[in-house]
């Protein structure tokens, strides 16, 4: 049996959808765990609801704890071999469980990777891992570097788990990277991985107006350099004869340049706090290079590299130029899209 645990909070709009998806599902040996997060909206209400539409939904109900203890409580309360973690606001397509199941066991694998479809703004964007192969961890770097360079890793829903090898829980500590470490927890007690390239979720991601404040955007440059060094530790204890892991060093740049690049959509900022927010990035960004011997990251996108060019060399205006101008092109393109 597959345990599959959704998080609810403030999602009555959007968790009819994502609980049929599942009960819907080709793979039909299933429980279902609600774990109701204290939502101050009609979810909790929903979800009761839902429980006596079909036998195998369980409602479990905490007090409002965020999502890493709700997933957690449903790891205690979970009664399945495998694990898997749906949010509410998803849609799990029909075929996937059954496939991803069908992986593990013909496999004798311990974890499934698979590809999901990214709803951002309306339109889908297929992700899929490189791969479609069974990997021997110790003998696989390339192709787990390769999974964490594509983004494959910093989700829990895209994954299948087995139960008795999840020997921590999600941290309840942090607000950004606690999926990542959760993952990198279990794969070490992970001897094969399946990887699985084609989608088995639709993944939902509308954000359009938000902006983070000054402390969260703080938080999460502070954070970026946690899961930087989490990250090297475990990379370096999988891969103990690899000696540098320079990748991971260019990941915590493209968090500094897509803080950079989003103040170019701050309205709730003053030219003067934008810029001292960059004086303040281009500082982090040399400082943290210096102190990883790190000469020039590798860069994939063009606006990255033009943005980081001036951004390192702490030319503060330029750098400002460019990112209002990016966010001119940006909005010119939504709005011919229709978004």
């Amino acid at each position: 049996m597959v345990s599959i645990i959704v998080p609810v909070y403030k999602s009555e709009k959007t968790l009819r959808r994502c609980v049929e998806s599942l009960c819907r599902q080709a793979y039909a040996d299933i429980e279902i765990l609600l774990i109701v997060d204290g939502p101050p909206d009609g979810s909790g209400i929903l979800a009761d609801q839902l429980a006596k539409e079909d036998a195998r939904i369980r409602v479990i109900n905490q007090p409002n704890r965020g999502v890493s203890r709700a997933r957690n409580r449903g790891l205690t309360e979970a009664a399945g071999e495998y694990i898997r973690f749906v949010d509410s606001d998803d849609y799990v397509l029909y075929h996937g469980l059954d496939e991803m199941v069908r992986r593990i066991e013909q496999d004798g694998s311990d974890l499934v990777i698979a590809g999901f479809d990214h709803l951002y703004f309306g339109q889908k964007i297929e992700k899929l891992p490189h791969t479609n192969a069974c990997m021997e961890l110790a003998s696989s770097y390339e192709d787990l570097k390769q999974l964490y360079m594509g983004g494959f890793l910093n989700m829990p829903w895209n994954k299948l788990y087995k139960k008795e090898l999840i020997r921590e829980q999600f941290p309840v500590d942090l607000n950004l990277g606690e999926d990542l470490l959760f993952n990198e927890a279990y794969i070490r007690q992970a001897a094969r991985i399946s990887v699985l390239q084609q989608p088995v979720c639709e993944y939902i991601q509308d954000d359009r107006g938000t902006t983070l404040s000054t402390k969260k955007r703080n938080d999460k440059v502070e954070t970026a350099l946690l899961l930087y060094e989490k990250t090297k530790a475990f990379f370096q204890s999988c891969y103990p004869d690899v000696g540098q892991f320079a990748f991971l060093a260019d990941k915590v740049c493209t968090t500094f340049l897509d803080e950079v690049e989003g103040l170019g959509f701050a309205k709730d900022m003053t030219y003067a706090e934008k810029r001292a927010a960059v004086a303040e990035y281009a500082k982090q960004t040399r400082a943290f290079l210096q102190r990883e011997g790190i000469r020039k990251p590798e860069l994939t996108l063009l606006d990255y590299r033009i943005v980081f060019f001036f951004l390192r060399r702490q030319q503060i205006g330029m750098t400002m130029l460019m990112i209002r101008l990016r966010a001119m092109v940006v909005e010119i393109v939504r709005r011919r899209k229709g978004v």
